[in-house]
């Protein structure tokens, strides 16, 4: 990510050609996966093509002793951060207006990371990133994980000049090139989603850069050498593109075949390459980081707005021309040179003001100036969104006296939306991903609240005790249906067989036996929900964008729903006091559902309600409640 030049062999037209044959791969693996398959391996060559210049930078300098490592962060920041501020702002500016606040919020809290450069941090917390392809900001990983190189390794650099000789730092460098590879093949089949965003997998592809500089081959004399390196390289670079692909395990040993093809061609260093300077390769080299930055967005709006693949092609002409524009008019300009003091402070002021501004977004559900979350039919219907309420108690509509206790999981809670506009009087307890049984729980991994006493399994299992309060009106909603995860016991006091269906008949019945027969449980049944996610999406886009489409909103009735719906309402008939009450009568009928109305969708993109869908849904539950 900066200007290829080495005094000593000039402009490197050969780096910046490479540099455009890594973002022609990642531009088509974004835009047609099914294309090349493993084009997110160009990034691996922009890892490697880093290493190698940042090297080249820091050992010169350290040469002469006239290298500052506040110049050095300087120079890296006027080469990443005003574009990369000014694409934030257009994102967040656009996203004001095209965004549900659900996902705004999340344009918040990805910003703030950005330009704090930790959103890989974040991103290898929250989910893969090849299941990732409606987040606008996800490609910034990339330049966190550069921008902590740029930041630790010449601290490396400075440190070990100290006490030791260039040579041997040389050699040391070697040495963790090998130790960060094999950390790398460990940490990638351990840990495959952080490897692949965190900087200790990382790391060693520029490394293997900076050993390209520090031991370049010596072949300007032997031309025929030279395009044979580079030909291997080029092969080794393509073969990565078309044959790997998200299935294997990555980064992995498999980098190093997109790591040693970048490494060759540096190395060849073939400056009359009709392979890499050509007038359209070194443009798009030029352009590279530009076009990187503002392709994923346009890319991530094909799948966010169900847009027809058939534009595709001018959603790679229209990435080309902003990334053009973006170089234009705000890389090449020198918007901060002067002095030291000025960078700081400037690029001090920017990050704070974009992780604050970002904050307060995802903070405030998306919505930061509109607080009545009510209107927009859009928004999730599990307002809360911080674990003060995962584990704890919520009155809504009433400060003291409430007329119903609502338990279980984010199925609870995304009735939240409805509770509030309907006005019932609910005391809520929910905790994420966790079924409110005695002695049991599913089998997830989460985090409870900092100092609660209470292990994830406990808190799982104990929720159901809120049911033994004062109250007469216990309701219990939760999603029922897990096609991955079984019941286990958090204890030795429950008996399971091992057969999901079985084991929760079981439970539901000691359950509703543990409250007995003075209460009345009402059980809320399994919400059948889209089976073609692309409903859902069809129905946002035409919210979003108020244009109109037949989203075709029917859908079967899914069979698995069914099943999980009959044995509940079996368990519940046998005691007087429990009533069963199927949500999916309210949008289905005659094994159809419908999941739109209105251009409102019910659901969001999961199995979770909108807050329309929340409306909807709790207002049939209280009428049949209240008809009881």
């Amino acid at each position: 990510m900066t200007k290829l030049i080495d005094k000593k062999r000039g402009f490197r037209k050969d780096i910046n050609g490479l540099r455009a044959i890594a973002v022609i791969a990642v531009v088509i693996f974004h835009f047609y996966p099914q294309w090349l398959t493993g084009g997110f391996a160009g990034v691996d060559v922009f890892f490697v093509i880093s290493g190698f210049l940042m090297t080249g930078i820091i050992f010169k300098g350290m040469e002469r002793d006239s290298f500052s490592i506040i110049n050095f962060y300087i120079a890296r920041a006027n080469r990443l951060i005003p574009a990369l501020a000014v694409f934030c702002i257009v994102i967040l500016v656009l996203g004001w207006f095209f965004l549900t606040p659900w996902d705004y919020k999340t344009v918040g809290r990805d910003v703030a990371t950005t330009m704090l450069f930790v959103s890989n941090v974040v991103y290898s917390l929250t989910g893969d990133y090849f299941d990732s392809g409606t987040n606008f900001l996800l490609h910034t990983w990339t330049l966190s994980v550069e921008w902590q190189f740029y930041i630790i390794y010449p601290i490396i650099l400075i440190s070990l000049k100290k006490f030791t000789s260039i040579e041997i730092t040389k050699k040391i460098i070697v040495g963790l090139c090998i130790i960060f590879f094999v950390f790398n093949v460990y940490a990638t089949s351990k840990w495959p989603t952080q490897s692949y965003f965190l900087l200790p997998s990382r790391a060693w592809e520029m490394l293997v850069g900076g050993i390209a500089y520090l031991y370049p081959l010596k072949v300007n004399n032997k031309k025929y050498i030279g395009k044979s390196l580079e030909l291997l390289g080029l092969v080794l670079i393509i073969t990565s593109y078309f044959l790997i692909s998200e299935i294997n395990a990555w980064p992995g040993y498999l980098a190093a075949i997109p790591v040693v093809g970048t490494w060759l061609i540096i190395q060849a260093n073939v400056e009359k390459s009709i392979i890499t300077n050509n007038l359209f390769f070194q443009k798009l080299g030029t352009w590279s980081y530009s076009i990187y930055l503002w392709h994923w967005p346009i890319a991530v709006c094909f799948s966010y707005y169900t847009i027809n693949e058939s534009y595709k092609p001018i959603g790679i002409l229209l990435s080309i021309l902003l990334g053009f524009l973006s170089f234009t008019l705000i890389e090449k300009r020198k918007i901060v040179t002067v002095g030291i003091k000025r960078p700081i402070l400037i690029y001090s002021l920017i990050a704070i003001s974009f992780a604050v501004g970002g904050s307060s977004l995802f903070k405030e559900q998306g919505m930061p100036i509109d607080k009545g979350l009510l209107s927009n039919s859009l928004i999730q219907g599990g307002i809360a969104d911080d674990y003060r309420l995962h584990y704890g108690l919520s009155l809504l509509n009433t400060s003291e006296e409430y007329d119903y206790l609502l338990i279980g999981d984010s199925h609870s809670n995304h009735y939240t939306r409805g509770i509030l506009r309907e006005g019932s009087k609910v005391k809520s307890s929910w905790l994420p991903k966790c079924i409110s049984f005695p002695n049991s729980t599913t089998i997830e991994d989460g985090i409870l609240p900092s100092g609660s006493d209470l292990s994830w399994k406990e808190g799982c299992s104990k929720n159901h005790l809120l049911g033994l309060d004062n109250n007469q009106n216990i309701i219990v909603a939760q999603l029922w249906r897990s096609e991955k995860e079984s019941l286990e016991c958090s204890n030795n006091n429950c008996h399971l067989t091992g057969d999901y269906y079985k084991d929760l008949q079981s439970q539901l019945q000691e359950l509703i036996e543990l409250y007995g027969e003075e209460k009345n449980v009402y059980i809320i049944g399994e919400l059948p929900s889209p089976q073609n996610r692309k409903i859902t999406k069809c129905l946002k886009t035409r919210k979003l964008l108020g244009v109109s489409i037949d989203c075709n909103s029917i859908d079967k009735y899914p069979e698995d729903v069914k099943q999980i719906n009959k044995m509940l309402s079996k368990v519940s008939a046998k005691h007087m006091n429990v009533t069963f009450i199927d949500p999916g009568d309210a949008i289905c009928d005659n094994n159809v559902c419908n999941y739109g109305d209105d251009d409102n969708s019910i659901f969001l993109e999961d199995n979770h309600l909108s807050g329309y869908g929340s409306e909807l849904i709790w207002s049939y539950i209280v009428n049949k409640i209240q008809s009881k």
